[in-house]
């Protein structure tokens, strides 16, 4: 299964509130990259209660005990730390975690109908803002084929807005970049 995060480099049009869980020798580097608010069992209450809305929670995993005894709250929305979705670090790259998740980075995984749904933008988005997190995007999974991927790697692709109908994409360049892996 291909799971990962990828920086869109146009963003993805909306920004992103962050709740840091670090010791206290970093929270003043935390808020001067951009994090909304330092972790506390306070901030977990709130948001556990509703008066605290956070995007993302970026923790080390000294706090994971900590944010666990809430995991029935804070898992139904995806705000449990861990590894593969880019939000369990470790110390010396929470200050990085914290501008990568302002910047605009977006999580993806393939479902079971081998499909892959992630957000590339906005509908306002120039066209050159969508291209370039369009290619982002299919560098960055070309570079997470599996090595026991045989034939076509890309079928199709479309890109939509969440109510309105697919457009087909000419693919045919990332299907060269998938069968050849040292395109980049």
């Amino acid at each position: 299964m291909i799971r990962g995060t990828c920086v869109l480099p146009a963003g993805t049009g909306k920004t992103l509130k962050v709740c840091v869980f670090a010791d206290a020798d970093q929270h003043e580097a935390l808020l001067a990259a951009g994090a909304d608010a330092i972790g506390s069992d306070q901030v977990i209450l709130d948001v556990v209660q509703g008066t605290a809305d956070f995007d993302r929670i970026i923790a080390t995993k000294e706090f994971i005990p900590q944010l666990k005894r809430h995991a029935r709250f804070l898992g139904p929305r995806g705000l449990i730390p861990n590894k593969k979705s880019g939000t369990l670090v470790t110390a010396d790259k929470l200050v990085s975690s914290v501008e990568e998740s302002k910047k605009g980075l977006v999580e993806f995984r393939v479902n079971s109908a081998s499909f892959i749904m992630t957000k590339i933008g906005m509908r306002e988005f120039e066209d050159e803002g969508l291209t370039e997190n369009l290619e982002a995007v299919m560098k960055l999974l070309v570079d997470k084929k599996p090595e026991t991927v045989k034939g076509k790697y890309f079928e199709k692709a479309m890109v939509k807005t969440s109510m309105g109908r697919p457009v087909p994409l000419d693919i045919s360049r990332y299907q060269e970049m998938a069968s050849d892996t040292n395109a980049f």
